[in-house]
């Protein structure tokens, strides 16, 4: 069986595009010292507080 956990980085709309409060490739390094697999980045650009959602999966020990 799997489990799933999801960081949430928020973001600010600057003129080039945004800039994330977190970066985002520390948090996936932090991650997988702790045994979670990086899966997917989910992009909410047009939320009212964009922010980037980091997704990522373990095995979960029986």
């Amino acid at each position: 069986m799997q489990e799933y956990e999801f960081v949430r980085i928020p973001a600010a709309r600057i003129r080039t595009g945004f800039r994330y409060d977190d970066d985002y490739r520390d948090v996936i390094r932090a991650r997988a010292t702790d045994g979670w697999e990086f899966v997917q980045a989910l992009h909410f650009e047009s939320d009212v507080h964009p922010h980037l959602d980091l997704v990522f999966t373990r095995k979960v020990a029986k």
